[in-house]
């Protein structure tokens, strides 16, 4: 089910979906690809994949009112075969995002409130980061943060990325919804990233652009 369709002036496109439709729900959203696409998700050993390759495709006609093919490069980031938008994917235990932009290099990330966070932080926060999370909205926080590094990783594109010593967050004041900035030293470019936030009742979502 759609929840929310946003287009910005920079001409973003956002769009989060619940996972609320079965396989045959999906596929009726589709008439060129939907015998294709009912074949292509018998290779899928899981349920939970399957849901997920439909929805996707849902999403993605619901911004570009086609059915756009998706191909995947060899470190998983999602291009359309007509290269007529950026894209990039998140989902997490019946949500799925999508952001979209005609010309910029985008990612996103949606992650579920949980309590591993807590035990897995050391993982990918630098003392810098861990030091600056706000006590009283810590599991929060600590989404915000790996939400962001993910969002980045994915913009980046890039094997072998140590989420501690390559990306970096700067010091934020955590709100429902706000502004991260960020930069990488894994390149030369050393390449700087604003980042979007929000906090729902049941997850985090972060999504830039470069």
């Amino acid at each position: 089910m759609l929840i929310s369709k946003e287009t910005f002036q920079d001409g973003s496109i956002l769009v989060l979906w619940k996972m609320e439709e079965d396989e045959e729900q999906l596929l009726a959203h589709f008439d060129e690809k939907r015998e294709e696409y009912r074949c292509k998700i018998e290779q899928f050993p899981y349920p939970k994949r399957r849901l997920e390759f439909l929805t996707s495709r849902c999403v993605l006609k619901e911004i570009t009112k086609c059915e756009n093919g998706i191909y995947y490069n060899e470190n998983g980031k999602p291009s359309l075969v007509d290269n007529l938008l950026k894209i990039s994917i998140s989902h997490t235990n019946g949500y799925l995002t999508l952001l979209a932009h005609p010309e910029k290099v985008v990612g996103i990330d949606v992650e579920l409130k949980k309590e591993k966070i807590f035990r897995v932080k050391h993982k990918y926060l630098s003392s810098y980061e861990l030091e600056n999370i706000d006590p009283n909205k810590e599991m929060e926080h600590l989404l915000l943060y790996w939400s962001a590094k993910e969002a980045i990783f994915k913009m980046m594109d890039i094997r072998d990325i140590d989420f501690i010593k390559d990306l970096h967050i700067n010091r934020f004041k955590i709100d429902k919804e706000g502004v991260m900035e960020a930069y990488e030293t894994r390149t030369p470019a050393n390449l700087q990233f604003k980042l979007n936030y929000r906090i729902y009742d049941d997850f985090v979502m972060v999504w830039g652009f470069i």
